[in-house]
């Protein structure tokens, strides 16, 4: 697991959209924008099974 801090989760969320990840890979998914109580967060588990955290805190 990986944590990646962000300054615009939502721009990395789209950009993250645009690749079509899923449609490329079957072993990838990706996680759309959620709340956290610390601030926002979406994910990508990437095929080799590692989970990429991109979070953008309050």
């Amino acid at each position: 697991m990986i944590f990646f801090e962000v300054e615009n989760v939502d721009q990395v969320w789209e950009e993250l959209s645009a690749l079509r990840l899923t449609e490329k890979y079957e072993q990838v998914k990706v996680v759309p924008v959620r709340v956290e109580s610390w601030g926002r967060v979406c994910f990508l588990h990437d095929p080799s099974g590692i989970l990429l955290h991109f979070g953008q805190f309050l």
